[in-house]
């Protein structure tokens, strides 16, 4: 975990902390005013033993534009505990489209019902049906949850 600092760039590390620790949370708002000086503190809350702190910060990531912001959400697609597997799907419906096919490629591989439940939303908010089809097809053919199974195969359909 990142070192006690009290700034950091434009930034106030324990403000950023404070938001993240709160129970509502606007996302879109604190993009823009932490924005991208503070991404390598939320990569270190994305990487972080702290569940909680890094599932917030993954879906803050998701929010703030940029190249370095897309790799954080790729490499949280996955690696970590589950939310924030979650949180890299839906971040990947907020990227350009290559980027957000990277991300939705590594988290539609993903074992978990809830991650690729996200993925599969993404997949339809970001038009990536046809890119991502074969991917779709062996889920609606060979994934554990039924449901997402089904959810799967209903998205095969339409794209044929």
């Amino acid at each position: 975990m990142a070192q006690n600092r009290t700034t950091a760039g434009s930034f106030s590390t324990d403000e950023l902390l404070a938001f993240l620790r709160q129970d509502e949370l606007d996302y879109p708002a604190a993009a823009l005013k932490f924005g991208k000086d503070s991404l390598s503190f939320l990569k270190e809350l994305v990487e972080s033993s702290d569940e909680n702190l890094a599932t917030k910060a993954a879906y803050l990531v998701g929010y703030i534009e940029g190249e370095e912001a897309d790799k954080i959400l790729e490499g949280a697609a996955s690696t970590g505990p589950a939310p924030v597997r979650v949180a890299a799907a839906f971040g990947a419906q907020k990227r350009n489209s290559p980027v957000a096919e990277k991300i939705l490629q590594r988290s539609l591989e993903d074992n978990d019902p809830s991650v690729v439940k996200f993925a599969l939303l993404s997949v339809k908010v970001k038009k990536l049906e046809k890119n991502l089809k074969s991917k779709i097809d062996r889920i609606s053919k060979n994934f554990m949850d039924d449901t997402i199974k089904m959810a799967a195969g209903e998205m095969l359909r339409k794209i044929n």
